[in-house]
């Protein structure tokens, strides 16, 4: 059989070849089983501001994709031809089976030079294989190609209005790390051919799950793994520590013999699991008792968008758009007090007020990985002076409730984490984020102030009234949490 008749690889198929044979195998013959990972999403969306923003930034012909993969060809040739046409955006090319569309592809008196646009703040290695593809299939198609570049998010960019993004984006020659890889692209191209061709690669999942980003068939890669407590779950385990654990044989934690981890977190996951129950460390959750009052449980949501539309911020910036808080008193009474703005419009200045009329100036502040919350307040205090005082008395009231529970808890039912939706179902199972409606997450959050952002105010107050259930939940947990875990301090 002639595979090369048979599939085709565009870039991102390839890619996901070069990562793991496995997805791309599936992605060729299973396209079903592509899970969430493969839908919207706020980095789906900070990229393609990005690549607007780079045809803003550089304007140039669009290749138009509407008619199909044979016109955009078309149309590509045309204008490669067309002396008077300098910048192109989206060519599409065609080589041996291999389909690339170029971000920005420029006309230069020696010949092309190629640009590829990322959401990402550096270079990374798989860029490098990801502009290589494109360079070999332009040419074998005959351009001559004397540059290769990454464009690329500047980190050090600040927004100062008036629509002004000429410093967003930076770009990085890397043409030299390119045209040493150009030679391989070919054998690596016959190689997942011959994979398309094959059984279903037996691989298992490993840091190429995750790493550089999920991968669409977590989910299904799971469902395979016959382990009940897989090694991977062991925390922070590296990619080599997990190799020579399976290499010996062990593909649950429980089967790894006493004596052979040496991580104590390790340790402990295994002794945890090995026994089915919980493990606590009462010296370390005895530092609950010792906080002061009233107790302000507090979680915010923010969203970082990569081109920043307010003033002041930086790309990726965590701007804080939502809070709630819950309101402990020595007496036992429970206040919840709330922040929310989803209207678009720049929400810090509202929100660094709405913290300093509710948070009073007495009593601990407790947040799940505390270190979040008080980075915004930080930011917050650097933009409005006048309440630069009072916001920065509050972050040094605060206490990390994801440490303590970290040195003081675990259970086996958390499965190697720690976070609060891991946490929650075994200290107060009576409390579930899926009982909630859309937003169950942070991804969930930040998508829905987007959509919010951009709706009616009818929908806009719908939408608002799922993020104030989600935040809420947030912080009762944390309530709940604390109140489960004093019950396991012996009282003496």
């Amino acid at each position: 059989m002639d595979y090369q008749k048979e599939y085709y690889l565009s870039k991102s198929r390839f890619m996901a070849g070069l990562r793991c044979p496995k997805a791309l195998y599936l992605n060729v013959h299973s396209p079903e089983l592509l899970n969430d990972a493969h839908e919207i999403s706020l980095s789906i969306i900070n990229g393609n501001a990005i690549g607007a923003m780079a045809c803003q930034l550089f304007p140039g012909v669009m290749v138009k994709h509407e008619e199909g993969l044979s016109a955009a060809i078309t149309q590509t040739e045309r204008l490669i031809v067309d002396d008077a046409v300098t910048r192109i955006h989206e060519a599409t090319f065609s080589y041996d089976n291999v389909l690339v569309r170029v971000d920005l592809l420029e006309r230069t008196d020696m010949g092309w030079s190629v640009t590829e646009v990322k959401g990402s703040t550096s270079v990374n290695e798989h860029h490098i294989n990801d502009a290589a593809i494109q360079a070999w299939v332009l040419k074998e198609c005959g351009l001559k190609i004397v540059s290769i570049n990454l464009m690329y998010v500047n980190d050090k960019f600040v927004y100062q209005g008036k629509s002004d993004y000429q410093n967003l984006l930076c770009s990085q020659d890397i043409s030299d790390e390119v045209f040493e890889s150009l030679n391989s692209i070919r054998n690596k191209k016959q190689a997942l051919m011959g994979v398309l061709e094959d059984d279903t690669p037996d691989i298992e999942m490993g840091s190429q799950c995750y790493s550089p980003f999920d991968c669409e068939f977590i989910s299904t890669c799971q469902s395979a793994n016959v382990a009940e407590y897989p090694i991977s779950i062991l925390p922070r385990i590296n990619k080599g520590r997990v190799k020579v654990l399976s290499d010996a044989g062990y593909n649950d934690v429980r089967e790894i013999p006493k004596g052979i981890l040496t991580n104590a977190n390790h340790q402990r996951v295994w002794r945890a699991t090995c026994t089915g129950e919980e493990e606590v460390d009462v010296s370390e959750l005895r530092s609950i008792n010792e906080w002061g009052w009233p107790r302000y449980y507090i979680d915010f949501e923010t969203i970082a968008l990569a081109v920043p539309i307010w003033e002041g911020v930086k790309p990726y910036m965590q701007v804080p758009f939502q809070w709630s808080c819950h309101i402990h008193y020595p007496n036992g009474r429970v206040e919840h007090v709330k922040f929310l703005d989803v209207t678009g419009n720049d929400p810090r200045r509202a929100c660094a007020e709405s913290l300093v009329s509710q948070i009073g100036k007495e009593g601990v502040l407790i947040a799940y990985n505390a270190g979040f919350e008080k980075g915004v307040i930080r930011h917050l205090a650097d933009l409005c002076p006048d309440l630069s005082e009072s916001l920065t008395e509050m972050n040094q009231r605060f206490v990390d409730l994801l440490q303590i529970i970290r040195d003081g808890y675990y259970h086996p039912s958390q499965y190697g984490s720690w976070s609060i939706k891991a946490v929650l179902p075994t200290l107060v199972p009576e409390l579930s984020y899926s009982d909630l409606d859309s937003v169950q997450n942070g991804s969930d959050a930040q998508l829905a102030w987007i959509q919010a952002s951009e709706s009616s105010a009818e929908k806009r107050d719908e939408i608002g009234n799922q993020l104030l259930e989600y935040c809420k939940l947030d912080t009762w947990a944390m309530v709940k949490i604390v109140e489960a875990l004093k019950e396991k301090i012996p009282i003496n």
